[in-house]
């Protein structure tokens, strides 16, 4: 079950609201940043997202060589990809990272609404951000590639801002 403590209660609205018809009441929106809130009926569809990467038709596969930021605007109803060109425009979108490589993800706050970015395994957050609500804040969270890593997202928004994560190796 979700934790009380993270979300707001209009963020917990949108998020339990059209999969469950169940309104929840949520409290304090300070977040710790350990990455274990996303509600378990979530947990099949970003397993979904994990195991099928909707990566696009050309141009996806290369560019991934010489990338060490990702830079991604956080909206509620997405990632924005910014940078590498790879993922620019791009809604949710999937990442190719090199085992063992540092990367440096900078995310801006483009909506004001509560957002954090955290990188999950199979089954739980692995490292995140602080969550940001202001509109136009960066954030930047630095991240050794392994090969656990399976996807990205947004604690707050659960599958709505969620993309693949595909770790590569040299």
């Amino acid at each position: 079950m979700v934790r009380s403590d993270r979300f707001s209660r209009r963020s917990m609205l949108r998020f339990v609201g059209g999969a469950t018809g169940i309104a929840l009441v949520a409290g304090c929106t300070e977040g710790t940043g350990d990455g274990n809130d996303v509600s378990e009926e979530h947990d099949e569809d970003l397993a979904d997202i994990a195991d099928d990467p909707d990566v696009p038709e050309t141009g996806w596969d290369e560019g991934w060589e010489d990338v060490d930021t990702i830079e991604l605007e956080a909206e509620s109803d997405g990632w924005l990809g910014k940078r590498p060109a790879a993922i620019e425009g791009q809604e949710n979108p999937d990442l190719a990272l090199y085992e063992g490589r540092e990367y440096e993800f900078v995310w801006t706050n483009g909506d004001g609404d509560e957002h954090n970015l955290a990188i999950w395994d199979d089954d739980e957050a692995i490292v995140s951000s602080e969550f940001a609500e202001d509109e136009d804040e960066t954030t930047t969270l630095t991240v050794e590639a392994t090969d656990e890593m399976e996807l990205f997202l947004c604690e707050t928004h659960g599958n709505e801002m969620a993309g693949a994560i595909e770790i590569r190796t040299e």
